[in-house]
């Protein structure tokens, strides 16, 4: 993520995508940049500068009731695109505040 915005991730991830915000170690917090955790997944955000996108490699987060999220996205004013179906799966891609792809996939 891009310098000085962690109050976006914390909208994203945290009250988009329902992930809990943990704090960083102390040793790594003047890097700046946000942690998050659900269960077993943790998603850490470091700075990068300069800042550069991750437009095609992406993490796969495993969601329950996909359509709300969806809608919850949506409304935030975020793009949910589509793609090639895979079976057994419904499943939509999203860039966060910073342009990062995600992917995020719910068991059929």
């Amino acid at each position: 993520m891009p310098p000085d915005e962690e109050e976006a991730a914390v909208r994203f991830y945290g009250a988009i995508l329902g992930l809990t915000q943990v704090p960083k170690p102390p040793e790594l917090a003047p890097r700046g940049g946000v942690w998050f955790r659900d269960g077993e997944l943790e998603v850490h955000l470091g700075i990068e500068e300069p800042f550069s996108p991750a437009a095609k490699a992406h993490p796969a987060f495993l969601v329950r009731d996909l359509e709300t999220l969806r809608e919850k996205i949506d409304a935030a004013g975020y793009r949910v695109t589509e793609d090639v179906p895979l079976e057994g799966f419904h499943r939509c891609h999203v860039r966060d505040p910073f342009g990062n792809r995600l992917e995020l996939v719910e068991p059929v």
